[in-house]
């Protein structure tokens, strides 16, 4: 069964959601601060993450970035705001923090079950992602391999694997874990092509998510290289699978 995080300050909001989540067939869990959240978080795997802006002890952002880092098990759940004002709100800066879609208050409830239906419908793999202790290269032409500390700098682009910090520019963008284990397999190899089969098989292993497929593949690719705005790095091979282009770059080790 589905299990879901409702963070909302509003006990009787709170409550009508949590009514109307459960026939969903999901199990819903509620709290009202960031404390509490963080209990629940550290006890639990969730599948989706509904989080109120404004908490009694804290900005709900706050623990966004905690999920980011990777801190909780559930950190690539998708993320559904609420806030008190969506003037400022831009979908893209959203998308790099995790979060799925924002709602705005006062709201329908109806409209919030509706985009958890969404975001259920969007998911077609497990978010039960585990921490990635080592890495090892895929196949021919790994000359090299990402293991210990280890930061990677490619023109604009400074990849810190083991905290797993990325940036573009100075800017900072989340991935997922499925996403930085995609990002290590493909500058791991850099100008190596790796096929897509091989490649799934790698990345299940990782991650130890076995339904990961070539379809689901393709999609995280295409994320990815939006997220990075690596479309001049990141090929796709049709037909055969994808490569990080052997631009000029610096590699540091520690």
């Amino acid at each position: 069964m589905n299990k879901i995080l409702v963070i909302e300050k509003d006990a009787d909001l709170a409550e009508r959601l949590c009514r109307a989540l459960r026939d969903m067939d999901t199990r819903v869990f509620t709290c009202g601060t960031l404390e509490a959240a963080t209990a629940l978080l550290e006890n639990e795997l969730y599948q989706q993450i509904i989080i109120d802006t404004e908490l009694p002890d804290g900005d709900g952002y706050d623990l966004i970035y905690e999920l980011g880092i990777g801190i909780y098990e559930s950190s690539s759940a998708p993320i559904i705001l609420i806030v008190s004002n969506a003037c400022q709100l831009d979908m893209a800066e959203l998308g790099k923090m995790g979060i799925a879609d924002f709602i705005t208050k006062p709201f329908n409830v109806s409209v919030l079950k509706a985009k958890v239906c969404t975001q259920f419908k969007r998911q077609t793999r497990e978010f039960s992602f585990r921490a990635i202790s080592r890495f090892e290269a895929i196949g021919a032409g790994s000359r090299s391999s990402i293991i210990g500390e280890h930061v990677v700098a490619i023109d604009d682009y400074i990849f810190n694997f083991d905290i797993g910090e990325f940036s573009v520019a100075g800017e900072r963008v989340r991935l997922n874990r499925f996403e930085q284990c995609l990002l290590r397999n493909l500058v791991e190899n850099k100008g190596v092509v790796l096929k897509k089969k091989a490649l799934v098989d790698k990345i299940r292993m990782e991650t130890r998510v076995l339904c990961i497929d070539e379809t689901l593949l393709t999609e995280a690719v295409h994320m990815l290289s939006n997220k990075l705005g690596a479309q001049n790095y990141i090929k796709t091979v049709y037909g055969i699978g994808y490569l990080w282009t052997m631009a000029e770059d610096k590699n540091k080790s520690g």
